[in-house]
């Protein structure tokens, strides 16, 4: 049952046993970033690291005080068995941690987990597995390593929106500025906008399926768009709510509109690699010719997903999962609100040159992260001891910690991330507070808004799509 809204299995309603769980994920995940170093004080590792002059934010470049050797070690395989892990699962985890080193974890996990808690992190990947403690480390693992491959933080994360007009515009007739202007033409054309909430508080995105034609962008572009959206939709997510609702739009959908390639990427995405993020997803007025495709669909989905899709026809069907001043007229709601793309502007992204500014906050938050680790393992032990009031003391000290993560995040976040239209058009505000609602037209006293704050929580360059 929930608590205080707060859904079963998330940060403030675990049970023992949960509790129990995620604190033993931890203990795998304390081992794998070696946290002995940081409790034994290396001091030569952290000479290393205060002497290394931090040129890029880009993980393989980074030095958090773990020498850089090779992540898969000997305490991490007897770890991973004494947790029930098959022979053949830990011949995988060393593959793919076979180029990666400890430093390059530590600080993925940081990328990764962004304003959330870390814990709502393991959480969710417990969560899919069914609280298998060995698979959910595996599956984090596998989709940690994705990230990287993928670019997320460094390309998809750091050069979106302006980047890509700038290079559209400077580099005119070349591959990159037809990728980028292909890449802003999602946005321009309203493929997929984000606006409102639920009525349970969940941002909603809608996805316009009659915009999509195969054939006027590569694999490259719509699997960055996918991406960059999945990322811009985390800004929004703050606790309790930890998922998104998805509107397929299927008005208007034919067959020259289907691509598959796509849809198997987004549902790579939210099974493997960004699990536990959806809230609903509602196929809205799709035409009959859609049952057949869906039915291949359907055959890629985990069964958790499909419990979660939910056809709609009538703007009454809609009504049940979100408010009808809440719907657009688009979609036959009472919302008086249309979707127009505000392009991006120079110079909003100038902090991102400010790259002194940028590795002072960052170093900031590699220790934080460090105290993170040094905390959670104090507070793994004495719950394994059954020191109820060292527990607790560790607990809350640990709680401390991840709030100055969560701040940092939000400091470090105009330095590392460029704006969106989410940022030009006033939902994502200064320190992490969303405005679902804007209205720059009324006083802020009587503006709709619905603004929460995140509790758990470049300098423009040629973009390459690939």
């Amino acid at each position: 049952m929930t608590t205080n809204g707060i859904q079963p299995g998330h940060v403030g309603n675990l049970t023992q046993d949960q509790e129990a769980k995620l604190q033993q994920l931890w203990s795998i995940v304390l081992t794998l970033l070696d946290v002995k170093s940081l409790q034994s004080g290396d001091a030569s590792a952290q000479t290393q690291a205060d002497q290394r002059p931090s040129t890029s934010l880009s993980r393989a470049d980074t030095v958090v005080s773990a020498h850089g050797q090779t992540a898969f070690t000997e305490d991490l395989s007897r770890v991973l068995r004494e947790n029930g892990m098959s022979n053949p699962d830990i011949k995988s985890v060393r593959e793919a941690l076979s180029d990666t080193s400890i430093d390059d974890l530590r600080s993925g996990l940081l990328y990764t987990a962004k304003h959330d808690s870390p814990d709502v992190l393991l959480l969710r990947f417990l969560r899919a597995r069914k609280w298998d403690v060995s698979k959910a480390f595996g599956m984090m693992l596998k989709a940690l390593v994705w990230r990287k491959d993928q670019h997320v933080d460094d390309k998809v994360i750091a050069n979106p929106e302006l980047a890509a007009l700038v290079t559209s515009q400077i580099t005119v007739g070349t591959h990159a500025a037809k990728e980028c202007k292909d890449f802003l033409d999602q946005m321009r054309m309203g493929k997929c906008y984000m606006h409102g909430t639920d009525r349970d508080g969940r941002p909603v995105l809608v996805v316009r399926v009659r915009f999509h034609q195969p054939s006027k962008q590569s694999e490259a572009v719509i699997n960055r768009f996918i991406l960059h959206t999945i990322e811009t939709v985390r800004l929004l997510l703050a606790p309790p709510q930890e998922t998104v609702t998805i509107i397929f739009d299927m008005t208007g959908f034919g067959l020259s509109n289907m691509e598959y390639a796509p849809v198997k990427f987004i549902i790579e995405c939210f099974q493997e690699n960004y699990p536990e993020s959806l809230g609903y997803m509602l196929i809205h007025n799709a035409p009959w010719v859609f049952s057949g495709i869906w039915k291949i669909i359907k055959g890629w989905m985990d069964p958790v997903i499909v419990s979660k899709v939910n056809f709609t026809n009538k703007v009454s069907d809609l009504e049940k999962f979100i408010a009808p001043e809440q719907i657009v007229k688009e979609l036959k709601g009472k919302e008086d609100w249309t979707y127009e793309y505000v392009e991006p502007v120079a110079g909003e992204n100038e902090l991102m040159a400010d790259t002194e500014t940028r590795d002072r906050i960052y170093s900031e938050r590699l220790k934080i992260g460090e105290e993170l680790l040094l905390r959670t393992s104090e507070w793994v032990s004495t719950s394994q001891r059954k020191d109820a009031a060292a527990a607790t003391t560790a607990r809350e000290r640990r709680s401390e910690t991840i709030e100055s993560l969560r701040q940092n995040y939000w400091e470090l976040d105009p330095y590392v991330r460029g704006r969106t239209f989410l940022d030009r058009t006033g939902v994502v505000k200064k320190g992490g507070k969303i405005d679902f609602y804007p209205s720059p037209d009324l006083e802020p006293a009587t503006a709709k808004m619905l603004e929460v704050e995140h509790f758990e929580r470049a300098q423009v360059k040629v973009v390459d799509m690939q």
